[in-house]
């Protein structure tokens, strides 16, 4: 049916490849919006200074408020997640799984004059074991990690919708 109506099979493999990358790529961020972590959410009502932050993230917060003051407001661009699995291999000691969650906002501080990208990531190993770092994020790299799949997939629609002209 689809082939019938002369569109090449690469543009539709190609936007069914585009499809499920842009999938991929914006689905943990909309996951962020629906279930947000309350970890990363009581970090950030901490800068904001109007809530407790986790306690093993007390020490952090502090350090960043007195460089940059209190956040006055923050919009969550990107959301990553992942875990991964150490072994031991001197002795018997058994593998530890590391589990880590990062929310990337831009941030707009009191002490700073322009936004900025900063990157708040949660770590837990088996057990509740918890440590966090904030830091300022690559803002070119945000950019081309959420680039790509949109053009790719702009060019694969080109491809798909494109008419043949009346005269062919």
């Amino acid at each position: 049916m689809v082939l019938k109506r002369g569109r090449p099979l690469y543009a539709i493999i190609l936007f069914a490849f585009s499809c499920f990358f842009l999938c991929t790529t914006f689905f943990p961020l909309l996951y962020s919006f629906m279930l947000p972590n309350e970890d990363l959410a009581r970090v950030v009502s901490a800068l904001e200074e109007r809530g407790t932050p986790p306690p093993e993230s007390e020490k952090i917060v502090q350090q960043v408020i007195a460089a940059a003051g209190p956040l006055r407001k923050a919009t969550r661009v990107g959301y990553w997640w992942g875990a991964a699995t150490g072994y031991h291999l001197s002795g018997p000691q058994p593998s530890e799984k590391i589990r880590a969650s990062q929310a990337t906002y831009i941030a707009w501080f009191q002490q700073r004059p322009k936004p900025m990208l900063i990157a708040i990531t949660r770590y837990g190993r088996d057990g509740d074991e918890r440590a966090y770092r904030i830091e300022e994020a690559n803002s070119a790299a945000l950019v081309r990690g959420y680039a790509l799949p949109v053009l790719l997939f702009g060019a694969s629609l080109f491809l798909v919708r494109k008419r043949k002209s009346p005269a062919s």
